[in-house]
């Protein structure tokens, strides 16, 4: 409980400066309340590896931008629009056998990952430019410990026994950036469609590597923006392109099956890898991963729900087979 007060503390806070500036200057417009959760349940019903993640993030229209920190991203078209987004994070990581006490010596480690992260984007027609920090902590003061445990205490699924192992607690820092660009066509029997290539790098103690990849989605008026996205994979869920800010609700619903791809090099990984300046467990990590997701996607007026079922080839050496994980957003469109 002292977690969830936390969070929704600093949601109501953000909430507040919004509409005080709303009042005051017009400035800043709360646009989208996501709720992402992600577990490997969904679908195998295991939980192992990336074994679950949630996230809960608000995205903010900038009527003003001249702020200094757009000139950190450079998009040709100068007609664009400005967001900005605040998210709490936390994602788990377990080794596969949760009743083993002993380190397993060829699985990962038990980790977590608790951050908080801000990015900024600039939309324009067909492009989506974000810059993201990630900042927060590994280890015990992550809390994973408490959450896993209490969540399986809920739900009366076994508990796990192994978090003695699990990495040192350590500062974490990661810069994200993720470039997009859509492509859409409509139908003549009213069906439209779009896909949306994207690049994305990240370097920071807590992940190095680079990624290229797509989404794409088919349906009935599909909404305007740079498709759904994972915590991990895509950057946030629901940026409109320039110009649909405040035309997203107009037609009453929405629904669209959804197809991703993507492919990475990685250099670091914190969770397979280790503690960046201490001696803790590892396992030999491999450079190239791929993923591949099918989903849907239903919005009704301001509500909007995705749903991603996404499975990867293995991270690591011993890995006993590939993963799956399920993804859900929930969404409030303001």
């Amino acid at each position: 409980m002292k977690h969830i007060k936390i969070i929704l503390t600093f949601l109501l806070i953000l909430s507040s400066l919004s509409y005080a500036d709303e009042k005051q200057e017009n400035d800043w417009n709360l646009k989208r309340f996501n709720i992402y959760f992600e577990n490997d349940i969904f679908r195998t019903g295991t939980d192992s590896q990336y074994s679950s993640g949630e996230k809960f993030g608000l995205i903010y229209q900038l009527q003003n931008q001249d702020y200094f920190f757009y000139d950190l991203l450079f998009l040709g078209d100068d007609k664009v629009d400005s967001y900005i987004n605040f998210s709490i994070v936390n994602q788990i990581f377990t080794p596969a056998d949760l009743t083993q006490t002993q380190l397993i010596e060829d699985d990962r480690s038990y980790a977590g990952w608790t951050f908080f992260e801000t990015g900024i984007h600039k939309s324009s027609k067909n492009t989506l430019q974000s810059l993201y920090i990630q900042i927060g902590t590994i280890g015990p003061r992550s809390r994973s410990e408490q959450i896993q445990t209490r969540i399986h205490e809920m739900t009366d699924s076994e508990l796990p026994m192994g978090w003695d192992n699990q990495l040192e607690d350590e500062f974490g820092f990661n810069l994200r950036y993720i470039y997009k660009l859509r492509y859409a066509t409509d139908f003549n029997s009213g069906m439209q469609a779009a896909i949306i290539p994207y690049t994305e790098a990240e370097l920071g103690n807590v992940s190095i590597q680079g990624t290229v990849g797509f989404a794409s989605r088919i349906g009935w008026n599909i909404q305007k923006d740079f498709g759904m996205t994972t915590i991990n994979t895509g950057g946030e869920n629901g940026i409109p392109i320039y110009g649909e800010a405040n035309s997203t609700t107009k037609s009453n619903w929405s629904f669209s099956f959804n197809f991703n791809g993507s492919g990475s090099a990685v250099g670091r990984n914190i969770f397979l890898d280790g503690n960046t300046l201490v001696d803790s467990h590892s396992v030999e990590r491999n450079y190239l991963i791929a993923n591949l997701g099918l989903g849907i996607s239903a919005r009704y007026k301001q509500f909007a729900l995705d749903y991603i079922y996404q499975k990867g080839t293995k991270q690591y050496e011993s890995e006993d087979s590939i993963h799956g994980v399920g993804s859900v957003v929930a969404s409030w469109i303001f």
